[in-house]
């Protein structure tokens, strides 16, 4: 009957993964549909072959969706954990403007000790890797900020307040901690390595 025929046209699967009624446009190479469907087959029973073969969940690296914004401005990739920095996006600009190379050895390091701690947090937390960042934590460091590995914030005792437990190593009591998000110097308590 006509209905059996339009059953059996087209590529055929049988459960035991064997493939037919293939048409030769299908299977010139190894790109192709079938090799497609072989590839797929084999991630299923080797999870290192499913992100080659059935790609990778964008909202599983951290991308909003439904963000009415571009992301490419602050998304660096799918294997950076923290966004672009803004010295490193392109952007076209007069030639003028390009003059590193003519005063980068006649400047002066920049005098981070008159600087306010919330342009210390943004020189940190805007310059990544760079030698930049490390200055600033060294002038955060010496202005009795600390860095907490764990919770990944800045935090210093409140002034005037002497109500620290200490337990051997540890230290416990409430301190201010510099909240990058908010962008807000709040306090919480926090048990430290003394």
């Amino acid at each position: 009957s006509s209905n059996d025929k339009l059953v059996k046209s087209g590529v055929q699967t049988s459960p035991d993964g064997k493939v037919t009624n293939i048409p030769a446009s299908m299977v010139n190479n190894q790109f192709g549909m079938v090799g497609l469907l072989t590839f797929i087959r084999a991630a299923e029973t080797d999870p290192n072959l499913v992100t080659l073969s059935l790609g990778t969940d964008l909202t599983g690296l951290g991308l909003n969706l439904n963000s009415q914004e571009s992301l490419h401005p602050t998304f660096a990739g799918p294997f950076v954990e923290q966004p672009c920095r803004a010295q490193d996006v392109e952007y076209n600009v007069p030639p003028e403007y390009l003059i590193n190379f003519a005063i980068r050895d006649k400047l002066t390091a920049p005098a981070l000790k008159v600087l306010q701690e919330d342009l210390l947090f943004f020189l940190f937390y805007t310059n990544i890797g760079d030698k930049m960042q490390l200055m600033a934590a060294s002038e955060l460091h010496s202005r009795e900020w600390r860095y907490h590995v764990e919770e990944k914030i800045w935090i210093t005792r409140i002034p005037g307040i002497n109500q620290y437990e200490k337990n051997g190593t540890k230290e416990r009591g409430t301190f201010y901690y510099f909240d990058a998000q908010s962008w807000k110097r709040l306090s919480k308590v926090f048990q430290i390595d003394a």
